[in-house]
C-alpha cells in the first residue's frame, strides 16, 4: 500500500581503510585540533616554540587514534569514481554493507541501506554536525527533500562510514543504523583558484569554479597561524536518464580557517547555499508501460509530473582549543534551514473507472498519481467527506469546471465519482535548525604504565517546522489563494535535544590492549499540536453549526473531524557502549600488525514527530525510541603494503514503529501508529588493499547480510519508506541483497610523458546480490491474526483493513547484477602560460558494459474508485459498504531501472 502523505498530516592511493581498520588513511579533510604533526613541527621552527610542544602534540594525536572497529574511510579516489553524476550516497555504495540507489543523476532521491538499516534510520554529520532531518530522522518525511540536499558531493573532502552503532563521540542524534561522517572541503596553503567543466550523456552538463586565499600573513596571524579561505561555485542540469526527468542543481561553499597557538588550535567557519528543482518520478513506473514504451519511459507532464524545487543554507561554526598538554576544548555553532516546494499533477484523462485503462494506461496497469484523484479520494474532500473542513478554507472546487467532455461523461454513465477537481497539489515546507556542540578531550599523564583519554561532549539542538501548507486545484498551473488552501493552520512540529556523552579510551599493557567504554544520554522534548488537525477536537461552535449537524459524526456520517490537536512527550535512554581491541605484537612477534577486537553498543532512534498525530488505537500514545542492539566482533591487518579485514555482525532492532492509514471506508484517513515490531540483521564484512607495486594496488571488499523480521506487525515495508504494510515474522526485509562487493583494480604513474605529470585509472565493479521484494493483497488473503486489529479473516473490517497492504512477496525477488566502473585521470603541468599551474582531464565512464538491471521492484494494487459492494452480498457487514480503493484494480509490477552506460569528461584548469 503507497504512502499518501498529503492528506494525513604506506601509501595508499586509494585513500581508502577497509572495514576493520582504523580511520588513520585518506584524506581526512581539516586537521584537528591538535594541528597536524608536521604542521607542529614548522611552528616549533619558524616561532622557535619549544620542541616539547611538538612532542606532546605527537603524543597526543596518538592516543586520539580511534580503537579499531568496522568503519569505513572513503576519500578522493572514491570521489573521483563516483563522478559528477553520482551524488553523497552513491559513494558510499564503495563500502561494505552498503546498497544505494537514485532515480536520476546528481543528488536526485538516494536511497541507500547499511546492514540493511534504511538511510531514513541512520545519521549523517557534517564535520560533526547533525545534517539528518531531527524531525523525522535520515533525509526526512516521504518525498520530502528529493533534490539536492544540504551539502553535495563536490563540497566534501572524504566520508567516514560508521556502520551499526558509532564511539560515543562520533555517533549524533537519532539512529540505529550507524553514522555516516562527512567531512566537508577546506582551504588549501597556497594561493589558486580553478575553473572547471563537465560534459556528460543525457544532456548533463557541469561548470563552476573555486578560489582558495592561501596563507594571509597579516595582523590576524603569521605562518602556520595564517587565516586562509575558499570560495566554490558549481551549477549541474540534465536531461536525466529516465525520460522526463530533468533536474538542476546549484551548489555553493564558503570556508574559512584560523590556526592559532602556533597551529594547535583552529577555528572553522563554514557556509553553504544549495539548491535542486526538477521533475521526479514519485513511484516507479508500472512495467507494462515501460515493456511497451521502452526501460527508461516515463509519462509526459502533461499526463501527470511531480516537481519539487528545494534549497538548503547551513552556517558551522567550529572551534578547538589547545589549552595545555592535557586538556583540548571546542565549541560548534551550527544553523541551517530548508524550503520544499512540491507541485503534483494528474490529468483526469489518465485515471480508469474501477481499474479500467485511462487513457495511458496498459492492461489495468494505470500510473500512482499522488494527488486525491489519483487516489481515489476526491469525494472525501467535498461536503459530508471527512476531509472538508467548513470553519477554515472550506474548498469546495467545481469538479465539472475545467474537466474534458468525455471525462465527465464516461464517469457519469459508471456512477462514478468524476476525478476531476483534485488533480494538483502544491505543498510548501519549511524547517529551522540550530544547536551547539560542547566537547572536552582530557590526556591525564600516564599512570603505571595506563594511558587515558577522556572524552566528554554534548549537544543541544532544536528543529521546528510550521505546518505545512498544501492548496488543491483542478489543472496543472493554478493559484494558490486561500479558498484553495486545505491545510496550513496555525501550529507545527518541533523537537528538543538534550545529550549528553562520555567515553574513555585506556591503553594497558605496554599500549597492546585497548578497552573504550562510553556512554550516552539521549533525551528528546517534542510536540505536535495544530488548530485544525485531522482527528482533533472540533470547537463547540464547529460541532453545533447545521454543517456538523448534518454531516458530522454523531448524525452518522464522518466529516467534521477537524479540530485542536496538541500532543507532548518526553523521551530519554541511555546507551552504553564497550570496544575492546587486542594487538598481538607482544605475545606472537610474527603476528606484527594483527589485531582482535569487539564492540557492544545500543543506540535509539526516537518516533518521528509526524507519528504523534491523532492514533485511531484507544488509548495509544506516540511511540517510544526504536532500539537497536549491536555486537560486534573482528580482526584486521595492517602492514606495510596489505591491509586486511573481517568482522561479524548482529544488530536487534526492538520497539520498531509502525504505520497504517485506512483508505477508504467508514475509517478513512484515520491512521494507526505502533511500536510491536522487531528486526535482526546479522553477517560479515571483509576488505583489503594491496599495494603490490609503487603503481599497483588491488582493493576490494565482499560482505553478506541475512535481515529478517522477529515480530509480525505494522511496517514500512521497503527500504525507500514508500509503502505502509505487514511485516510478518520470519519474512525476509525486502529490497537488502543479500551479497555485496566492490572490487577493482588502481594503477598511479608519475612522470608519464612529461615531467611532474601524473597518470591515473581506476577500474572498479560493483556485484549486488539478490533482493526479495513485496507485493500488495487484494483484501481477500488470510495474513492471520494482526496485531492491532480486533477483527477476525473473512469480516468486512479484515477486508478493508488488509486491502492494498504491502508485504513480502515469496515469489519475487530482483535477480543479482553487476556494473562496472571506469575512473582515468591525466595531470597535466603547464609552463610559461601565464598563471595557469596544470591542467587536469578526467574520463569517467558508469555502467561501462550497460548492464541492464532494476534497482527497485515491486507488485502493487494501483488504487481506484470502486463504488460500494451490492446490497445482495452474502458476506456479513459487506453489503452496501465501500469497496476498497485498493481492491479492483489488477496487480502489475512496477520497476526502477538502473542508470545506462554514461560517459562523463571534465577539464580542470588549476591557477
Amino acid at each position: 500500500m503507497a504512502l499518501t502523505m498529503p492528506f494525513a498530516y604506506a601509501q595508499v592511493p586509494a585513500n581508502t581503510v577497509p572495514s576493520g581498520l582504523p580511520a588513520n588513511s585518506g584524506n581526512t579533510g581539516a586537521p584537528s585540533a591538535t594541528g597536524n604533526t608536521a604542521g607542529a613541527a614548522k611552528a616549533s621552527s619558524a616561532a622557535n616554540v619549544p620542541e616539547s610542544i611538538t612532542v606532546r602534540a605527537q603524543r597526543q594525536l596518538l592516543r586520539e587514534k580511534n580503537s579499531p572497529s568496522a568503519v569505513t574511510e572513503l576519500g578522493t579516489q572514491q570521489i573521483s569514481q563516483t563522478g559528477v553524476q553520482g551524488s553523497v550516497a552513491t559513494l558510499l555504495r564503495a563500502a561494505p554493507s552498503v546498497y544505494v540507489y537514485q532515480q536520476g543523476i546528481g543528488n536526485n532521491e538516494p536511497v541507500f541501506t547499511i546492514r540493511g538499516v534504511r538511510g531514513t534510520e541512520v545519521a549523517s554529520t557534517l564535520d560533526g554536525v547533525p545534517m539528518q532531518d531531527l524531525l523525522s530522522g535520515g533525509s526526512g518525511a516521504y518525498l520530502q527533500g528529493i533534490l539536492g540536499g544540504p551539502f553535495n558531493l563536490d563540497q566534501i573532502s572524504g566520508v567516514s562510514v560508521y556502520p551499526g552503532v558509532a564511539y560515543p563521540d562520533k555517533s549524533t542524534f537519532g539512529t540505529i543504523g550507524g553514522t555516516v561522517a562527512y567531512t566537508s572541503l577546506r582551504p588549501d596553503n597556497k594561493f589558486g583558484g580553478d575553473l572547471f567543466g563537465s560534459v556528460g550523456s543525457f544532456g548533463t552538463y557541469n561548470e563552476g569554479f573555486d578560489l582558495n586565499s592561501g596563507r594571509m600573513d597579516g595582523w590576524l596571524g603569521q605562518g602556520v597561524d595564517a587565516p586562509k579561505m575558499m570560495i566554490k561555485y558549481s551549477n549541474l542540469q540534465t536531461k536525466g536518464f529516465i525520460d522526463y526527468t530533468p533536474a538542476r542543481y546549484n551548489s555553493m561553499e564558503y570556508a574559512f580557517d584560523k590556526p592559532y597557538d602556533q597551529g594547535l588550535s583552529l577555528f572553522q567557519a563554514t557556509a553553504l547555499y544549495n539548491t535542486g528543482n526538477g521533475l521526479t518520478t514519485p513511484e516507479p513506473v508500472p512495467m507494462p508501460y515501460l515493456e511497451q514504451n521502452g526501460r527508461f519511459s516515463n509519462y509526459a507532464p502533461t499526463d501527470q509530473f511531480s516537481r519539487q524545487y528545494n534549497d538548503y543554507f547551513s552556517l558551522i561554526l567550529k572551534n578547538d582549543t589547545y589549552i595545555n598538554d592535557y586538556v583540548t576544548a571546542g565549541l560548534t555553532g551550527f544553523y541551517r534551514y530548508s524550503d520544499t516546494y512540491t507541485s503534483n499533477y494528474g490529468n483526469p484523462e489518465i485515471f480508469g473507472i474501477n481499474g479500467a485503462d485511462g487513457s495511458v494506461g496498459v492492461n489495468g496497469a494505470n500510473p500512482f498519481n499522488q494527488t486525491p484523484a489519483g487516489f481515489g479520494e476526491q469525494g472525501d474532500y467535498g461536503p459530508g467527506g471527512p476531509f472538508y473542513d467548513p470553519v477554515f478554507y472550506p474548498y469546495n472546487p467545481d469538479q465539472t469546471a475545467n474537466c474534458p467532455a468525455d471525462v465527465t461523461a464516461k464517469w457519469a454513465a459508471a456512477g462514478e465519482t468524476s476525478p476531476c477537481g483534485y488533480n494538483s497539489m502544491y505543498q510548501k515546507i519549511h524547517t529551522d535548525t540550530y544547536g551547539i556542540q560542547p566537547r572536552l578531550t582530557i590526556t591525564p599523564p600516564r599512570i603505571w604504565g595506563i594511558d587515558n583519554t577522556i572524552k566528554v561532549g554534548g549537544l543541544l539542538a532544536k528543529e521546528t517546522e510550521p505546518t505545512p501548507q498544501e492548496w488543491l486545484g483542478t489543472t496543472s498551473e493554478f493559484p494558490h489563494t486561500p479558498q484553495n488552501l486545505v491545510a496550513g493552520f496555525d501550529g507545527g512540529m518541533q523537537r528538543t535535544i538534550y545529550q549528553l556523552y562520555a567515553q574513555d579510551k585506556i591503553d594497558l599493557i605496554q599500549n597492546t590492549l585497548h578497552l573504550t567504554p562510553g556512554v550516552t544520554l539521549q533525551t528528546s522534548d517534542s510536540s505536535l499540536l495544530g488548530s485544525s488537525i485531522f482527528g482533533g477536537t472540533p470547537s463547540a461552535a464547529a460541532l453545533a453549526s447545521d454543517y456538523c449537524q448534518t454531516y458530522g459524526t454523531a448524525a452518522g456520517g464522518s466529516s467534521c473531524q477537524y479540530g485542536a490537536y496538541k500532543k507532548h512527550k518526553w523521551d530519554r535512554e541511555w546507551l552504553p557502549f564497550m570496544n575492546v581491541d587486542y594487538d598481538l605484537d607482544q605475545i606472537l612477534p610474527r603476528a606484527k600488525g594483527v589485531s582482535l577486537y569487539a564492540s557492544y553498543g545500543t543506540s535509539a532512534l526516537f518516533a518521528p514527530v509526524g507519528d504523534y498525530g491523532p492514533n485511531s488505537v484507544p488509548g495509544a500514545g506516540p511511540p517510544n525510541a526504536s532500539i537497536v542492539r549491536m555486537y560486534e566482533g573482528g580482526i584486521k591487518y595492517n602492514r606495510r603494503n596489505l591491509t586486511l579485514s573481517l568482522d561479524y555482525f548482529y544488530q536487534h532492532i526492538t520497539r520498531d514503529f509502525g504505520f497504517f492509514q485506512y483508505q477508504s471506508g467508514l475509517y478513512t484517513g484515520q491512521e494507526i501508529y505502533t511500536n510491536a515490531g522487531q528486526r535482526e540483521m546479522k553477517g560479515f564484512e571483509a576488505a583489503g588493499i594491496w599495494q603490490v607495486t609503487p603503481r599497483w594496488q588491488l582493493f576490494g571488499n565482499v560482505s553478506y547480510t541475512l535481515a529478517k523480521y522477529l515480530a509480525t506487525s505494522l511496517a514500512s515495508v521497503t527500504v525507500q519508506g514508500d509503502q505502509f504494510g505487514l511485516a510478518v515474522r520470519g519474512a525476509p526485509i525486502t529490497g537488502i541483497p543479500d551479497w555485496i562487493s566492490t572490487f577493482g583494480v588502481d594503477y598511479d604513474h608519475h612522470d608519464l610523458a612529461l615531467r611532474g605529470d601524473d597518470f591515473n585509472v581506476r577500474f572498479e565493479g560493483q556485484y549486488t546480490g539478490k533482493q526479495h521484494t513485496t507485493y500488495d493483497v487484494n483484501g481477500f488473503a488470510n495474513l492471520g491474526a494482526i496485531p492491532g486489529l480486533a477483527a477476525p479473516f473473512g469480516s468486512y473490517a479484515y477486508y478493508n483493513f488488509t486491502a492494498g497492504q504491502t508485504t513480502y512477496d515469496k515469489n519475487g525477488g530482483i535477480s543479482p547484477f553487476a556494473v562496472f566502473n571506469l575512473d582515468m585521470k591525466y595531470k597535466l603541468p603547464v609552463e610559461n602560460v601565464g598563471p595557469l599551474k596544470t591542467i587536469d582531464f578526467d574520463l569517467n565512464v558508469l555502467n561501462i558494459f550497460n548492464t541492464k538491471y532494476f534497482q527497485y521492484f515491486y507488485s502493487q494494487i494501483s488504487p481506484a474508485s470502486c463504488g460500494t459492494f451490492p446490497a445482495n452480498d452474502k458476506r456479513p457487514g459487506f453489503a452496501g459498504q465501500p469497496v476498497s480503493n485498493y481492491g479492483c484494480s489488477p496487480s502489475f509490477a512496477d520497476g526502477l531501472p538502473g542508470q545506462p552506460a554514461s560517459i562523463t569528461f571534465s577539464v580542470d584548469a588549476h591557477f
